[in-house]
């Protein structure tokens, strides 16, 4: 993972998978009763992180932390948090409290106790997602700039080695314009001021997304399910690959032969750039754990192309 932040592209790709509600199950509980105890939380997701000999672990990627931190009502369903109802936007001194507090401890343990064997990814919605939570339209998105400021900080504080944002749809509509960019911007400058490197993981897009993301000036772009909700042959990220410090491609944690052959693809077709593998999603507290074994196995025996 050092490799890959540091834009220099080796034999093997890293490997930063998506892993809280699996790291719930292997630890024996349920993703809620987790994402209450920073011990427990921190100690899963280390233990899954093992299992799946990952190279980075990533905290934070369920968008109802922040939303629920915000004033969002979070139902919990199934052992997972939905956006039950939009509500009053907090004040920015108000939003570092519950789950979200918990996030915040449990990351400073994580980054004094696993760094030896893992990078430490903080995750936090983007701009447009929480905005989409909040009931709020794209062009109000400015108002959440307190906020995300606020929690941005607070997560850059404990000196995480990525800051990654995540976005779905919203982002992908239209072309990126100085909106987007700038809400972008003051996130950057955030992370920049504690000389961490930002990320961009996006689900929902589509070709053209991938023509103008680069506008949003991240360090590395991160990339789920697009539009239709598969995941797109490895050429459509060539041109971008080229013009960014390095990439993510997401890989079906639950199909072993997709998932190797859409590896060795880009192992071809990606050759000399930077890239790393990441899943299509967070991996399910369901996870067929012998097959995404099996994949994280034969990812490490995969030879990368230096060119």
């Amino acid at each position: 993972m050092d490799t890959f932040l540091n834009n220099e592209p080796g034999e093997r790709v890293a490997l930063v998978p998506l892993m809280e509600p699996l790291a719930a199950r292997v630890g024996g509980m349920s993703y809620q009763a987790m994402s209450g105890d920073p011990g427990q939380w921190s100690a899963n997701l280390a233990k899954v992180g093992q299992l799946l000999e990952a190279d980075a672990l990533v905290l934070g990627f369920d968008h109802t932390l922040l939303a629920e931190a915000c004033g969002v009502q979070v139902q919990w369903r199934e052992g997972r948090p939905l956006v039950a109802a939009t509500g009053v936007l907090r004040p920015a001194a108000d939003v570092l409290t519950g789950r979200l507090a918990v996030v915040l401890e449990t990351l400073d343990r994580l980054c004094q106790t696993v760094r030896n064997d893992f990078c430490c990814v903080a995750a936090m919605s983007g701009p447009f997602t929480l905005a989409a939570d909040l009931g709020l339209s794209a062009g109000e998105v400015g108002e959440l700039k307190p906020v995300m400021v606020e929690i941005a900080r607070a997560l850059c504080d404990k000196r995480p080695d990525l800051l990654l944002l995540r976005e779905g749809p919203a982002i992908c509509e239209g072309d990126i314009g100085m909106t987007q960019r700038k809400a972008f911007n003051t996130l950057c400058n955030v992370a920049r001021y504690f000389n961490i490197p930002t990320a961009l993981y996006v689900e929902g897009y589509t070709r053209n997304t991938l023509a103008g993301i680069d506008k949003l000036k991240m360090d590395f772009y991160f990339f789920g399910e697009a539009a239709e909700g598969a995941l797109p042959e490895p050429g459509w990220f060539l041109p971008l690959a080229e013009r960014v410090r390095g990439i993510g491609v997401a890989l079906p944690f639950d199909n072993e032969s997709e998932a190797m052959k859409l590896a060795e693809d880009c192992s071809k077709i990606l050759a000399g750039r930077n890239v790393l593998f990441t899943s299509a999603g967070e991996l399910a507290h369901d996870t067929d754990l012998d097959v995404a074994r099996k994949i994280t196995v034969g990812l490490k025996s995969l030879c990368w192309r230096s060119q």
